[in-house]
């Protein structure tokens, strides 16, 4: 069997753990079995990971602690003899997993690039030059993902970002019911599925809420996610006046069919490797608005890469739910031309 070591930094409901769940829960685990480095305890992907018979060792901060990371992280594999350890990272600080790896006799050390930028920057400039003193191979979710953290003209291997498209396929019935249920009957749903921080740029959503609002009046902005830059967001709901048209779901285990519910789906990022909240929201039928701090892929029609000012995103949004309001049409049963 290849014991692999998967280094995250939670086991929360987050893209790149969804990402490593999803190709976990589809290998032959009789081949190839996961373990997890994580520096938070308390992720609900935790009971899954155990069902599906891996094991969770919980290091300290990597950014407070490093140089316990580093030897708790080599002690942990020296003494399961990993035969691959694979750091999934948004910075060059991945060469802490790697370095104690490397120090430990592990053989395969892939440095894998899930973002395009990061918000620590001084720490991944820091790291940048070491790095490929400690990789063996190299992944990314993107060509921009894979230009961030390994540079111009290096060997990389591209690596999807995988969903399951059944899992999100159009319903109707799934779609009438989440809204019944939601009590979004008689509103226009603009969806944003991910966690709150920085990067994710929820709060200009909620800026465009109250322009929006005088021509849409039914229009409901939802937010599925938690994190650090959650209570800000709602506390500028509140400043603007506009909390009951402003639902917060939390994390969800339902992601698959609230989207169904959904209108559109706009994810406003700053920066992203390759997200996979939009390609699911893709998947499920819905038009996507995005910023052009997202890659873009070409999985459907019915994407809009726009950049990130205020009146271009009122327009779109706009413009489509009007467009549709129109024509009566409620229900996107499949990708479509985007109109705008």
């Amino acid at each position: 069997m290849i014991k692999v070591l998967q280094v995250v930094g939670s086991l929360d409901y987050a893209g790149i753990e969804a990402v490593i769940m999803n190709y976990y829960r589809n290998i032959d685990r009789d081949k190839v079995q996961f373990d997890f480095i994580a520096t938070s305890r308390g992720g609900r992907f935790e009971d899954e990971i155990h069902e599906l018979g891996g094991n969770i060792f919980y290091l300290p901060s990597k950014s407070k602690h490093p140089f316990k990371y580093m030897r708790q992280l080599k002690k942990i594999v020296l003494e399961n003899n990993y035969d691959i350890v694979h750091s999934n990272t948004n910075s060059a600080s991945a060469y802490l997993d790697l370095k104690p790896a490397k120090k430990a006799g592990c053989k395969i050390r892939i440095a894998h690039s899930h973002n395009s930028s990061c918000l620590v920057k001084w720490q991944h400039r820091l790291f940048k030059p070491l790095l490929p003193s400690v990789v063996t191979h190299r992944f990314a979710c993107s060509e921009a993902a894979a230009k961030w953290l390994f540079g111009k003209n290096k060997d990389y291997k591209l690596i999807n970002n995988g969903i399951d498209f059944d899992k999100f396929a159009f319903n109707e019935e799934t779609r009438n019911k989440v809204r019944n249920e939601q009590k979004w009957d008689d509103s226009y749903v603009i969806g944003n599925v991910a966690s709150f921080q920085e990067r994710k740029n929820q709060r200009f959503l909620v800026e465009l809420m109250p322009k929006l609002l005088k021509g849409i009046p039914n229009a409901r902005l939802v937010f599925v996610g938690e994190g650090e830059t959650r209570g800000g967001v709602l506390e500028l709901c509140d400043k603007l006046d506009i909390k009951d048209k402003v639902e917060f779901l939390g994390l969800r285990k339902d992601v698959d069919k609230l989207l169904q519910g959904f209108d559109a789906f706009c994810f406003p990022s700053l920066f992203e490797g390759l997200a996979v909240a939009y390609i699911e929201a893709v998947a499920s039928g819905l038009p996507v608005i995005i910023s052009d701090g997202v890659p873009f892929v070409e999985i459907g029609e019915n994407i809009t890469r726009i950049s990130l000012d205020n009146e271009l995103w009122l327009k779109e949004i706009t413009l489509f739910l009007q467009v549709f309001w129109l024509w009566g049409l409620k229900v996107l049963k499949m990708p479509f031309l985007v109109l705008f």
